[in-house]
């Protein structure tokens, strides 16, 4: 478990700083996207976000085919493997919930609240009202509270007498903290990049493979899985353990098999 927990560490390390390592905007490649969630109003990013690009697009009732291309194009190949390996805000996520503390499992119903937040917030409501509504999955995005308006106080850009403002950081605060005590919740519950991809997980190209012909269904790799995904019932099915939407292809469940460990 440690080796591929180590590796997912480095990788979103990486990611994070490779996506933000832009000091030249006029290099920077704002017309593509990347299936993570990156604010592309920071300064620093170099791609855009398909969430951003679709609640404009809606709003100006445009198709976004190269941002949605892009998204379905990643979630075909790799399915939610960029949540879990690339998505800086996952790797937030990650970190916090190292914080000791009591914890808890959200329930399975919250998993279809992401599907609402992508359809209402970044599709209809923009779509009825405007790309600048208010009501948009953008004026309450955490990572464009933590890469725009944090960094924007300082600057003097952003002012908290703003109710938009106070209303970004309020959700950035509750997103945070159940981060805590609840792993991936954002992820779970509000993603929407992770309701696009979800259901490629059934069909992608990513496949995790079955860690031994010799599973004694210990249930060890249910425990251990970060999105609650009992990848024990797909392990005893011979289907691989990504096959289920809210799996973000970490790799821990192959680890956690005591008997692969051992042989």
């Amino acid at each position: 478990m440690l080796k591929s927990m180590v590796k997912r560490r480095i990788s979103q390390l990486v990611s994070l700083l490779l996506l933000h390592s832009s000091w030249w905007p006029q290099a920077q490649v704002k017309w593509l996207c990347t299936p993570v969630l990156s604010c592309h109003s920071c300064a620093l990013a170099w791609f855009a976000c398909p969430v951003g690009v679709f609640v404009h697009y809606s709003g100006y009732h445009l198709f976004p085919y190269l941002a949605l291309g892009t998204v379905l194009m990643a979630g075909a190949l790799l399915g939610r493997l960029f949540c879990g390996w690339v998505c800086p805000f996952g790797f937030v996520q990650d970190l916090l919930y190292k914080i000791p503390g009591p914890k808890f499992r959200l329930p399975a119903w919250t998993a279809w609240l992401k599907y609402v937040v992508l359809g209402a917030m970044v599709v209809l409501i923009p779509f009825a009202l405007g790309a600048e509504t208010w009501f948009s999955f953008c004026r309450i995005c955490p990572a464009a509270a933590l890469q725009v308006s944090i960094p924007g106080l300082f600057k003097g850009s952003v002012h908290l007498a703003n109710p938009a403002v106070l209303a970004r950081f309020g959700f950035l605060a509750l997103f945070l903290g159940l981060a805590v005590v609840s792993r991936r919740s954002f992820c779970k519950a509000a993603c929407p990049i992770g309701a696009l991809l979800a259901p490629l997980n059934y069909f992608s190209l990513w496949a995790i493979k079955r860690p031994t012909e010799r599973c004694v269904d210990c249930h060890q790799c249910d425990r251990l899985c970060t999105m609650q995904g009992s990848p024990s019932a797909r392990v005893q099915a011979h289907i691989p353990a990504n096959r289920q939407p809210e799996c973000t292809v970490c790799h821990e469940c192959q680890q956690a098999c005591p008997i692969a460990t051992r042989s």
